[in-house]
């Protein structure tokens, strides 16, 4: 499964690569993440870590034309990552972790918009 590989990848990037965004998930506003001159939407094999306002993170690498695999470390949950998966064209996730369904909804409800 795709996730058993990249489980490794999402986490030492989680653990070693974060760099700063303005955006906060938990009052996410897709303009301030939305890609600029400087920043531009991923492409195959291609990611990012960033760090919201309220010192969550989360990591995203893009795994096909329309699917990410993402790594969240929410700041109201500690030691309790998730891992998911989302498929743009259709707006199904799914995920593995310990992390209520609301709080997920909250990092993935925006994250094609704005990534994708």
């Amino acid at each position: 499964m795709i996730f058993s590989k990249l489980l490794p990848v999402i986490s030492v990037a989680l653990a070693t690569a974060v760099t700063p965004v303005s955006a906060s998930l938990h009052d996410f506003n897709p303009t301030n993440a939305a890609p600029t001159h400087t920043r531009r939407k991923a492409q195959v094999g291609q990611g990012e870590c960033i760090v919201t306002r309220d010192r969550s993170k989360l990591c995203y690498i893009k795994t096909s034309a329309s699917s990410f695999a993402i790594s969240i470390l929410d700041v109201d949950y500690p030691g309790q990552p998730e891992v998911a998966h989302i498929n743009c064209r259709t707006g199904r996730w799914s995920a593995f972790g310990d992390l209520p369904k609301a709080t997920i909804n909250q990092y993935l409800s925006q994250f094609c918009p704005t990534f994708g």
